[in-house]
C-alpha cells in the first residue's frame, strides 16, 4: 500500500512495479541493502495471484519464462534480524541477496528411528502451501539457504531436512539407499511439516535428493501436491536397473550384490567370510582415501559444477559435516547406497501421477539437459524450467530459481 514507506522506497529504488515488488521481495529488499539500511525492512505482505504455467504441445518442453530479478550489489554480507513470524536469522550476501545466516550449531531437530535429525523451517505460521526441500549428496538443509526465506516471504510454509548421514544429522553407519532416504522424506513431511491428505506438500529435491523426493512422491501421493526435480540424479534410461548410472570406486571395491553389501545394523547376520572381510577392508580403505581427498578439495569440486562463484560460507557448512568423528565410516556406507537401492528411477517416475516440474541448471556437467529430455519423454506434461546455472541452481542462481519454484507451486493451488 502507498502508506507503507518501505514499499514505496523499494519501488523507487528497484525501479519496479508494485506487482514486481510483491512477487520478488528478495531483489527489492536488496535495493535497501545497497542503500546501507542496517535492519531488514518491512516488505509489503500482499501476494501476487497464482499464475499457471504456460501450456505447450505434448512432448514439447514447456519453458518457464520468469526471468531473474535485477538486484543491487552490496559490498559485503549484511546481518539481518530474525522476523517475528518464524523466520530464522538472515543476512544479505555480497550481491544483496537475502539468505540464511550460517549457524555452526544448526537450527532445529526431530527424532527419526532413534536419531536426532536436523532441519530448518521458516514461515510455519503462514497460510500458504507446505514446501519440503531435500538436498543432494554431500550437502544439507543449509544448501537451500536462499530458497527458504524467499518462499517463506511469499506465504509458503517451508521445511528443509538433513537426511540421515548428512549435514547436522548424525553420522552413523546405516543401510542407506534411495528407499531409506525416501522413507525419511515421507515421515519428515508428515511428522514435522504436517503434510496430510487435506494439506498436501510440494516436494523439491536436488541431485540424489531429487530421487529421495521422487520416491516420497510416488509412494505417498496422498500427502503430495507436486514434485520438483532439481538436476536430478538417477538412471532414467529405458529398462535401466536400480542404482547409479556409474559405480563409485568404493562400490567397485566391495562389490554391489546383495551378498556382499551388508546391513551394518543387522545383529543376526552370519559371520563374514575371509573374502568378504578383505573386500570390506579394501572398500573402506578406498572410501577413506576418497573422503580425505574430497575434504581438501571442497571448494574446487563445488566450483567445477557451479556456474557462478562459490562463497566461503557454503564451503564452511560442508566442512562442518566432514569434521564429525563418524563422517568417514558414514561416507563408506553412503557410497554403497546405490548398490543397496532396489527400485529403478524410471519405475518411480512412471508410478508418479501428480504435477511435475523440472528446475534445471543447464550448465551442469554432471546432470546435463539430456537427462531432463529423457524425463520429459516419460512425462511430457511436466513443466521444464531451465536456468543459467550449474548442478545446484537453487544456490547458484537463487533469485531466479526461487521465483520459478514459487510461481509453479502457487499455480498448483489455483
Amino acid at each position: 500500500p502507498p502508506q507503507h514507506t518501505s514499499c514505496a522506497y523499494l519501488r523507487e529504488r528497484c525501479d519496479a512495479t508494485p506487482q514486481h515488488t510483491r512477487t520478488h521481495p528478495m531483489a527489492c529488499t536488496a535495493a535497501l541493502t545497497s542503500a546501507a539500511v542496517a535492519a531488514r525492512p518491512a516488505v509489503c505482505g500482499a501476494r501476487s495471484s497464482p499464475r499457471s504455467p504456460a501450456a505447450a504441445g505434448r512432448g514439447t518442453p514447456r519453458r518457464c519464462v520468469l526471468g531473474p530479478c535485477a538486484s543491487s550489489a552490496a559490498s559485503s554480507a549484511t546481518a539481518l534480524t530474525a522476523s517475528s513470524s518464524g523466520m530464522p536469522p538472515l543476512e544479505m550476501d555480497g550481491k544483496g541477496r537475502e539468505r540464511l545466516a550460517l549457524r555452526d550449531e544448526g537450527w532445529s531437530f526431530w527424532t527419526w528411528r532413534g536419531h536426532r535429525c536436523h532441519y530448518i523451517s521458516a514461515g510455519e505460521q503462514n497460510d500458504g502451501p507446505i514446501v519440503v526441500l531435500v538436498h543432494g549428496f554431500g550437502a544439507h538443509s543449509y544448501h537451500w539457504r536462499y530458497t527458504i526465506p524467499a518462499l517463506a516471504r511469499q506465504g509458503f510454509r517451508v521445511y528443509a531436512l538433513c537426511m540421515l548421514g548428512y549435514g547436522w544429522s548424525p553420522k552413523v553407519e546405516e543401510p542407506y539407499s534411495m528407499e531409506f532416504w525416501g522413507q525419511q522424506v515421507i515421515d519428515f513431511a508428515a511428522e514435522v511439516a504436517g503434510a496430510s491428505p487435506r494439506d498436501k506438500a510440494v516436494v523439491a529435491g536436488n541431485s540424489i535428493g531429487a530421487l529421495a523426493a521422487l520416491y516420497a512422491a510416488s509412494r505417498a501421493p496422498e500427502q503430495t501436491a507436486g514434485l520438483c526435480l532439481v538436476n536430478s540424479a538417477g538412471n532414467f534410461a529405458e529398462n535401466a536397473p536400480p542404482g547409479p548410472e556409474k559405480q563409485t570406486l568404493a562400490q567397485r571395491a566391495v562389490g554391489t550384490s546383495g551378498t556382499t553389501i551388508r546391513d551394518p545394523t543387522a545383529v543376526d547376520a552370519p559371520p563374514r567370510t575371509p573374502l568378504e572381510q578383505i573386500q570390506e577392508a579394501f572398500g573402506r580403505f578406498v572410501a577413506g582415501g576418497i573422503f580425505y581427498f574430497t575434504k581438501l578439495r571442497i571448494k574446487s569440486i563445488l566450483s567445477s559444477v557451479y556456474e557462478f562463484e562459490v562463497d566461503d560460507d557454503l564451503v564452511r557448512s560442508i566442512e562442518l559435516a566432514a569434521e564429525d568423528p563418524g563422517a568417514m565410516g558414514t561416507f563408506y556406507q553412503l557410497s554403497l547406497a546405490g548398490g543397496r537401492t532396489k527400485v529403478a528411477a524410471g519405475d518411480l517416475l512412471e508410478q508418479y501421477k501428480g504435477p511435475l516440474m523440472l528446475l534445471w541448471g543447464e550448465k551442469d556437467p554432471w546432470m546435463t539437459p539430456s537427462k531432463a529430455e529423457r524425463i520429459l519423454e516419460i512425462k511430457p506434461d511436466a513443466l521444464y524450467a531451465p536456468v543459467l546455472a550449474g548442478h545446484c541452481p537453487h544456490d547458484d542462481a537463487p533469485v531466479e530459481c526461487s521465483a520459478k519454484l514459487a510461481d509453479w507451486a502457487k499455480g498448483l493451488s489455483a
